[in-house]
């Protein structure tokens, strides 16, 4: 269904002339130079059609992209220089070759185009000898133009050959026949059904991070072990030239064109790249969302129109239903489609598709967003910390897994991907990495507390509060708010004694007040029973310093989560599995919050 879905995508682009996207028959390439020639034939220069900075302009040409390989394939009407000049050194025999096929091919249709700018072409070619090069170009000026390909041009017209009306319609007539290899075999095509020339090579695919500049395939066999029925090359996998051009040019588009930017993100080592059957809203906003949130709302270089989009984009994800009022209640039903490449040798693999419509993607995502919403440690922009976003992209949940962005494991990263498009569990191999990063850099935030609420709402089905429920009487839950309070106790405790000595505020503010949670938390979350009897003989050391006031709130507070004191928190259980851990850390985050949320706040809330 991948290359089926691409074809079928590519009448679309190709009328939209935002995409760039080549006609059936015509390909882009890139120019570095044109031989200019006078009515009879004769040459009159080679022109550098290079830009200012030394870059090849794009033409559009008639034919596919240049096939690569030993073999000798003239172009029409264009190719490099070794081809149409024969540039060649005295050794080498093929460059002649290479000259001579490109001569015989456009001799050979003279008489069938039968028009006098085709034919100065051909005079020219009869008479056009390799070492006639030299004196019409310098070395330097060769070396100029030797990477690129080249177009003829008639002096006086401001066209190329190739765009001649008449030239070109002979080429439409005749594209079926006019393939860039020598005679093809034709079969069945895989994608069309119907009986073409069949494509040798596929088409190279650029922009896959990590992949060949140059390009790789996702269709190749380059050993006789993966051939069969006694087919060789890409004829295993039968497509014709037209389904392959035509993929090809889709993908590229969505990869490096110049709508690429709304079409592709990355994750780890996968470049995703997604479409819709028709122009749709989700087309134009969904990589904003999927790269930045709910955040990509405050990107000043957005336009309005860009800005009312995401609106009515985040407002059906937070709602979980389109509202009718828009126009995105039209396009519900359209197919929607996501694709993840990675790079593989010279290949390139296949890491995920996904395929679905609007509707359907717009439900899972509000699931997602329902499911790991979760109260914030920054409601507003402290300093330099940006206040925690309503809706975090992927990137941001896997970011927590790792020390350094670029130990993002693939693998999760795209099963995590899938899980947020298709609705699945998430993977419980995110929720072991978040827990093993907590317990490394004792460090717990709110990205951190989201996605853990997620798996265990949509894993383990169980109800995780948003934020602080005092009346929750889950084990690991209630364990998680002892340690934040035995933790703010010992906090209170350093900072009444370093005032009782007489520091100004803003002093004790600035030095690093030790915390139970670089030394205990590990084993506190993982093995109660080993850790929390010496706390809390430590606490009332700490509770000891504290003024009257706050001492009979802690100790009310505490109070309330031990419960009774013949069973407190079911007399400290000896291990917390992974999901009980995942409690804790919920409950120690919401105590912590509850901390530094003042009253009023608490109420609204």
């Amino acid at each position: 269904m991948i290359l089926p879905s691409l074809v079928q995508l590519y009448p679309r682009l190709v009328q939209d002339e935002r995409y760039d996207i080549s006609p059936q028959g015509f390909s882009k390439q890139n120019i570095s130079f044109v031989v200019v020639l006078h009515q009879t034939g004769k040459l009159f220069k080679i022109e550098n059609h290079r830009l200012p900075k030394q870059a090849p302009k794009r033409e559009l040409v008639l034919g596919y992209p240049k096939p690569s390989g030993s073999g000798i394939n003239p172009c029409f009407l264009w190719d490099n220089l070794t081809y149409m000049l024969g540039h060649q050194s005295q050794e080498d025999d093929r460059k002649r070759q290479c000259f001579e096929a490109f001569r015989q091919k456009h001799l050979e249709r003279e008489a069938s185009i039968d028009h006098p700018e085709y034919s100065a072409v051909c005079r020219f070619l009869e008479n056009w000898q390799a070492d006639h090069l030299e004196n019409s170009l310098s070395k330097e000026q060769r070396d100029q133009i030797e990477k690129g390909f080249g177009i003829f041009q008639i002096l006086g017209n401001h066209r190329y050959v190739h765009q001649n009306p008449q030239i070109e319609q002979w080429w439409k007539d005749h594209s079926a026949n006019n393939s860039q290899e020598d005679p093809s075999p034709t079969g069945y095509c895989l994608i069309s059904g119907e009986k073409e020339p069949l494509a040798r090579l596929h088409p190279k695919i650029k922009g896959i991070a990590g992949a060949q500049s140059a390009g790789a395939s996702i269709v190749s066999f380059n050993k006789p072990a993966y051939e069969s029925y006694g087919k060789s090359q890409s004829y295993n996998a039968p497509t014709s030239q037209s389904s392959a051009s035509q993929y090809g040019e889709v993908l590229n588009a969505l990869l490096t064109g110049p709508q690429a930017y709304k079409h592709r993100f990355r994750i780890a080592d996968t470049t995703y790249l997604f479409w819709t059957d028709k122009k749709t809203i989700v087309e134009d906003v969904l990589a904003f969302y999927l790269k930045e949130g709910s955040a990509a709302v405050d990107k000043e270089e957005q336009d309005q129109e860009l800005l009312d989009k995401l609106g009515i984009f985040l407002k059906s994800v937070k709602d979980g239903k389109i509202s009718q009022e828009h126009y995105l209640s039209q396009e519900a039903h359209t197919p929607f489609y996501l694709l993840g490449l990675a790079p593989n040798a010279a290949r390139i693999s296949i890491r995920s598709f996904y395929q679905s419509d609007i509707s359907t993607l717009l439900q899972n995502l509000h699931q997602h967003h329902r499911q790991t919403e979760m109260v914030k440690s920054f409601e507003k922009p402290v300093g330099k910390r940006m206040a925690d976003p309503d809706m975090p992209a992927n990137w941001m949940y896997l970011r927590e897994t790792v020390r350094d962005a670029k130990e993002v494991l693939p693998l999760l990263s795209g099963a995590f991907l899938r899980s947020v498009l298709e609705g699945r569990k998430y993977p419980l191999t995110l929720l072991n990495a978040i827990i093993v990063r907590i317990r490394a850099d004792r460090t717990l935030n709110y990205l951190r507390a989201s996605i853990i609420r997620g798996v265990l709402e949509r894993n383990f089905n169980q109800n995780i509060p948003i934020m602080i429920d005092p009346e929750n009487q889950d084990t690991a839950y209630r364990l998680g708010r002892l340690f934040a309070v035995l933790e703010k106790t010992q906090e209170d405790s350093f900072k009444q004694d370093l005032l009782n000595k007489g520091l100004p505020m803003g002093e004790i503010s600035a030095r690093k007040i030790p915390s139970i949670r670089d030394s205990y938390y590990s084993s506190a979350s993982a093995t109660p029973l080993t850790v929390f009897p010496r706390l809390l003989r430590t606490y009332q050391h700490h509770l000891a310093k504290l003024k009257p006031p706050q001492k009979i709130t802690m100790e009310k507070l505490i109070q309330s989560i031990l419960g009774s004191e013949d069973s407190p928190v079911e007399a400290f259980p000896a291990q917390l599995n992974l999901q009980q851990q995942g409690k804790f850390a919920i409950g120690y985050y919401h105590q912590r919050k509850d901390f530094f949320t003042n009253k009023e706040t608490k109420e609204t809330k």
